[in-house]
């Protein structure tokens, strides 16, 4: 690559960066709760576990009609996370080639 073609990726990788949107981190998934006790079916409850502070699993309660919204915001973050190991090898690409070539640190 070149020095201007891995210039123009870094910044198309930022304008990524900055037009994620809403992020969360982890998984949601529905979980049985047993039969019903007034009329025919399974209960479902759905619960967004993720990595908690100290690397603690944490689940919470997630509402039917938020689901989908929460999937969403869950892509968002693997997005936001596919974007940043892009331009962190961009960025070493950068300076690689500004040591081969002995260029100024500029971004």
């Amino acid at each position: 690559m070149q020095l201007n073609s891995v210039r123009m990726a870094i910044e198309k990788t930022r304008n990524t960066l900055a037009t994620t949107g809403p992020i969360l981190k982890g998984s949601v998934s529905a979980v049985m709760l047993g039969k019903r006790k007034r009329t025919r079916g399974i209960r479902v409850a759905y619960l967004l576990t993720y990595k908690g502070d100290g690397n603690r699993t944490t689940s919470m309660y997630v509402k039917k009609a938020q689901v989908a919204e929460v999937k969403t915001m869950i892509r968002n973050y693997q997005k936001l996370k596919t974007a940043l190991n892009k331009l962190v090898e961009l960025h070493m690409k950068l300076f690689k080639y500004r040591q081969m070539i002995k260029l100024p640190n500029t971004p």
